[in-house]
């Protein structure tokens, strides 16, 4: 099994760029991106902005 869990206001990389997470429920994760807007992805879309260098 290849869990990821995100954590609420953890900073993380999305395809459209940085954010934070607001929201993590099952594999939905909804992150407030740098640029204001907020979007839902998949977890396996998103990267620990900590593990990119």
């Amino acid at each position: 099994m290849n869990e990821r869990q995100f954590l609420k206001g953890q900073r993380v990389i999305t395809p459209e760029g940085h954010g934070e997470v607001i929201d993590a429920i099952g594999e939905k994760v909804t992150v407030k991106l740098d640029n204001g807007t907020t979007a839902t992805y998949a977890a396996d879309d998103l990267q620990d902005n900590f593990s990119a260098g």
